[in-house]
Parts: C-alpha cells; structure tokens; sequence
C-alpha cells in the first residue's frame, strides 16, 4: 500500500493507492518503493493541477512570460512572444518545443541546460510545468509526483500490452519519463511543429507517476485513420503494441475518486510519497 500526503490550507490529506496486479504494476511499485527508500524529496511539488483555485489562464500566461523574460536575459534563447493573457493549443506547441531545445533528456541534458546556473534551470522546469498547467485547464484535475534523481529502466516488451486509452479516473499512470510527445499527443494538440525525432512513445519508466481523475477517451476512430495516415511519419505502423498508445496503469485509488477529489480539492503542495512494506491493498 502507498500513501500520497498533500497540503491542504494549514492541514495534511492522504490519498492511499496500491499496485495493479500485473507484472508491469510490480515491477514500477518496487522502484517506487526503493526510491521513497532512499528518502529523497519530491521534485517540483507544486504539479497539482486543476484541484485548487490558484491558476486561472492569464495566471499560467504572466507566468509563463515571466519564465521567458528570466531564461532570455541569461541568454536570449526563446524568440517567441505572447500577446494578451490567453495562448493557444498552437502556441503551447511552440513553447513546449523550446523546452525539448532547452532542457535535451533528464539523463542527458543539453548543454545549454547543464551550463545554465541553478536558477536558470529552475525557471526552465517551471517554464515546462506551466505550459502544462494551461494544457490542464478545464479537465477534471490531475497530481504529478516526479521524484529528484529517481532510477529510470527500459520497458519489456510484454510492458506495453498495459497501455491503453481506456484508463479510469483514480488510475495511477506510469508518467512520461523522457524528451520528446507521445503519438497520441501529437495528434491531439494537432502538433504540425514537432520534429519526427521528437515523436516518441514511452520507451522507459521510473518511480514517477501522475493520478488522474479523468475518465480516457476509449478507442478514437478519427485518431485511427490519422495514425493510418501518418506510419511513416511516425515510425510505427498501426496497431504496434510499441506506440505505447495512452497511458500504462499500473495502481489505483483505495476509495471512490470522486470522493478523493473532493477531499484532497484546495490541496496546492505535495508533500511526500509513503509506503508499508506490503504490495497489492493490504
């Protein structure tokens, strides 16, 4: 059993979760269970989104360009500028690929990134983390719980027969470890400025995780004929387990998500991941 603490105004809430019974769900609850080990802290704790009433969109955009403004005066890296206090699916696109620019892989960087000084690095995470934020707006909330210098291990091929666009909400999620956008990303967010060696299905995970608390589109015909339309631009020919399609669950909530949403709602920080020594509900 695991246990996910927030901060809730001048209180703590617990949302308990445990692993799916398949091999995939065991093996990421016992990387999980060895980093929560290691006592390290949650990166970026403020990945709540849509469960509190802090951000609005031009919130999210001011912030977004403060982010700009500081990463442009270390170094005038980002040539884009928002008008007004609303973006666009569009602009989001175009943003999002100069954090790919920026930021290269977590167990790689790029160079512009591991020289940047601590600050720097900071407001390119941030910058990242908000342009999700604007992507979350109106969707029914989400957590996302990055650990800092978490393990990260190649899937098995047997792994991605767990992926699916039918996912619950109160699911636990593997979370997207990697540079680069999901095939099914793409196609949502209409992405015509990705680059192909950015189209990249999940090829690896880690301890991170997201619980979501929306329900999944199920099996999308016009994203079908898309990705029909599109194999070579891809890479992979459809149907391929491999386009690691959706979402790979791999734990659930213990009560009602409903319920849990409505408990945790107004939590703004994450405080730390626990666990009990014991796998499965127990």
């Amino acid at each position: 059993m695991f246990y996910l603490d927030l901060q809730k105004g001048n209180e703590e809430v617990t949302i308990e979760f445990y692993e799916c019974d398949h091999s995939l769900g065991h093996k990421w609850a016992e990387a999980l269970r060895n980093h929560i080990d290691t006592k390290l802290p949650v990166s970026q704790p403020n990945r709540i989104y849509n469960l509190n009433d802090q951000w609005t969109e031009p919130n999210i955009v001011n912030a977004i360009c403060h982010c700009i403004e500081v990463i442009n005066t270390y170094k005038p890296v980002i040539d884009y500028q928002i008008t007004g206090d609303s973006i666009t699916q569009e602009d989001s696109n175009k943003l999002h690929h100069y954090f790919e620019i920026l930021r290269g892989e977590n167990e790689s960087p790029n160079e512009f990134y591991v020289n940047a000084p601590s600050l720097i690095k900071k407001y390119i995470e941030e910058y990242n983390v908000l342009i999700h934020r604007w992507e979350d707006l109106g969707l029914p909330g989400r957590i996302v719980v990055h650990f800092r210098d978490r393990p990260v291990f190649d899937l098995a091929d047997e792994d991605y027969q767990h992926w699916t666009l039918d996912y619950q909400p109160g699911d636990i999620k593997l979370n997207y470890c990697h540079k680069g956008k999901t095939i099914f990303d793409v196609f949502k967010d209409q992405d015509d400025i990705v680059g192909e060696d950015n189209i990249r299905p999940q090829f690896k995970y880690s301890p991170d995780f997201n619980l979501g608390f929306i329900k999944g589109p199920g099996e999308i015909k016009q994203f079908n004929d898309w990705w029909i339309d599109n194999q070579e631009k891809l890479g992979y020919s459809f149907g391929d387990p491999k386009a690691a399609i959706g979402h790979a669950v791999v734990g659930k909530c213990v009560e009602d998500p409903e319920k849990v949403k409505q408990y945790i709602y107004g939590s703004t920080r994450i405080l730390r991941v626990r666990h009990n020594g014991k796998s499965g509900r127990s």
